[in-house]
């Protein structure tokens, strides 16, 4: 295995397990592509060290374990470093931010509150863009502080004009509605889903296991579609039945033709619809279902396999990887032209892509879906149903493949050496870092950050600063210039132990957790022996974040009757 030279870490994973957990009942494509692209980074990204932002130290520990366990087949540990989310400053001593879905907005907001947005990258990945969240923190890049070091990364071509058209149509309403000059988003560069080519090389010996586990014989053309069974959020199964069916009929003496659904179903009604379509539309193929969750069936079942197709008619598709996969193990592909099969399989040379039909309007779909009437599952149903793939062409493409196994090991083959060339993690590894430096390029060119903030302006004005925006609450505002003391008659020692006994009450201080430690009180109350001192004087010594922290325990202790307001008689 060759791997990139041994470079510092220049990007940081946001990591929660759920987005990198293939073990799950209800298994999407993210969870595999986010495992995926894990891997990925620990054979390929030849850093120095993987470095994560995670939640809290669970998080953190499910980081290192993972990581642990995708390295012991290289042999060598790779070395982690966990970043907790309450230090989020340290990014800037990484680079680049990667997070999981294409939302940058709440990331650069938080950005901004450190000071000089340059610290550091946010790049987002696309997975689905179809939903009313996906779509919403798509735009909302627009208005963010998203600046032109950040990128939201698209998977194909198709969806970097899906999310490109989105922001064009918003950007266009902002600037009438606001008069802005300057609408600009994040960078929108096409980078594929990877797969590890190796691991799905095929191997003679499991595909006789495999094709005797599932009872065909190798007179028998397998065609096999892997992935989640659903006909209202990935592929409708009528277009590859109905193509099937007429490719059986037509099908050499002595073969029959067999389709392996190789997922699984979220519950009874996709089953029952699946295998009622089988049995009315598709009498001459032979059905075979197993468990595509299972780890050896994600591995092995490829090998079982002839054809592989994926009739994708579904605006929640964004990439297919299993096509990828497909094409690792050596299968010709039959795919709709859709989406991001449009990338990956090279029509009359790795398979066929089936030419598919959308029909419109359907704004009256958008408006139910944004309103609630229709769940978002039901919206892209809506969608799907009149999306029409070309049965037709379909037919012929399974026919001629049926027929002619010369014809699917040219293909196949064809297949592999693009998958190989283009879609191996090594290869897709390497563009993500060839992105990561040129966003590192960007960012040491600017000169400042897009709409920078002016001195003394609300950092972030939609989540600003409680004691500036509920400023017209309160009798008065303790500012630095305000004076304080403490109670008549005590001095600093008898202060802290009422302090003490104070704090060990519960619901006294019910955030304990934002108060200084008892060495900033004892500095202040032994202080204000000498007699009355500004708010500001009390904290200038201190260090910049102890300063903040005790310029608003003052409030507490003002609460507490520890230490009192010194009132001037006109105020």
């Amino acid at each position: 295995m060759t791997t990139a030279p041994t470079t510092p870490a220049c990007a940081a994973l946001l990591y929660a397990p759920d987005g990198y957990d293939t073990s799950r009942p209800r298994l999407m494509g993210r969870h595999a592509a986010g495992e995926g692209f894990l891997g990925g980074m620990v054979r390929h990204a030849g850093f120095d060290r993987l470095v994560a932002l995670t939640r809290n130290e669970e998080d953190a520990e499910a980081f290192r374990r993972h990581v642990a366990a995708l390295a012991t087949p290289l042999g060598t540990p790779v070395p982690t470093e966990a970043i907790p989310e309450a230090q989020f400053h340290r990014l800037s001593a990484v680079g680049c931010l990667l997070l999981p879905g294409p939302g940058l907005g709440d990331y650069a907001w938080r950005r901004r509150r450190l000071g000089d947005a340059r610290g550091f990258s946010l790049i987002g990945l696309t997975h689905t863009t179809a939903s009313a969240g996906a779509m919403d923190s798509i735009l909302d890049s627009l208005i963010a502080p998203v600046q032109p070091w950040d990128a939201i990364v698209c998977t194909s071509a198709a969806v970097q004009g899906a999310v490109r058209r989105q922001m064009e149509m918003q950007g266009s309403y902002l600037a009438r509605r606001l008069g802005a000059t300057r609408i600009e988003g994040p960078a929108l560069p096409v980078i594929p889903l990877g797969v590890d080519c190796a691991a799905f090389a095929p191997h003679g010996a499991e595909r006789a296991a495999w094709r005797g586990r599932l009872d065909v014989t190798e007179a028998d053309v397998v065609v096999l579609h892997h992935g989640r069974l659903s006909y209202h959020a990935k592929a409708h199964p009528l277009p590859m039945l109905l193509g099937l069916q007429r490719a059986a009929a037509a099908a050499p003496p002595g073969a029959r033709v067999v389709l392996v659904l190789s997922g699984w179903f979220s519950d009874d009604s996709q089953r029952r619809a699946f295998t009622a379509q089988a049995e009315a539309l598709a009498p001459r193929v032979v059905l075979r279902h197993v468990d595509g969750r299972l780890p050896e069936v994600r591995r092995g079942i490829w090998s079982a396999a002839d054809i592989f197709t994926l009739l994708s008619d579904n605006i929640q598709e964004t990439f297919g990887i299993a096509p990828v996969e497909a094409m690792a193990a050596g299968l010709p592909v039959v795919g709709t032209d859709w989406d991001g099969l449009r990338d990956t399989i090279v029509h009359g040379e790795t398979g066929f892509r089936v030419p598919t039909t959308l029909a419109g309007s359907m704004a009256d779909l958008a408006e139910r879906h944004a309103s609630g009437a229709d769940t978002y599952d039901s919206y892209i149903a809506g969608v799907a149903q009149c999306t029409a793939v070309d049965i037709p062409a379909a037919a012929e493409a399974f026919g001629a493949l049926v027929a002619d196994p010369r014809l699917r090991a040219r293909m196949g083959e064809a297949g592999r050496r693009r998958a190989v060339a283009l879609f191996d993690w090594s290869v897709v590894i390497g563009q993500w870092r060839a992105l990561w430096e040129e966003m590192t390029r960007i960012r040491g060119a600017e000169r400042a950050e897009r709409a920078q903030p002016l001195r003394g302006e609300e950092r972030v004005p939609h989540r600003p600063d409680p004691s500036l925006v509920f400023a017209d609450y309160p009798t008065r505002r303790l500012a630095p210039e305000t004076r304080l003391a403490l109670v008549p008659g005590e001095d600093a020692a008898a202060a802290l132990a009422r302090l003490r006994a104070l704090v060990a009450m519960p619901g006294v201080a019910p955030r304990r957790d934002l108060l200084p430690g008892l060495d900033a009180f004892e500095a202040v109350l032994t202080r204000l022996e000498d007699g009355p001192a500004p708010a500001g004087e009390l904290v200038a010594e201190m260090p910049p974040v102890r300063a903040w922290r005790m310029q608003r325990a003052l409030g507490w202790m003002l609460k507490t009757d520890l230490i009192r307001l010194v009132v001037s008689p006109t105020a």
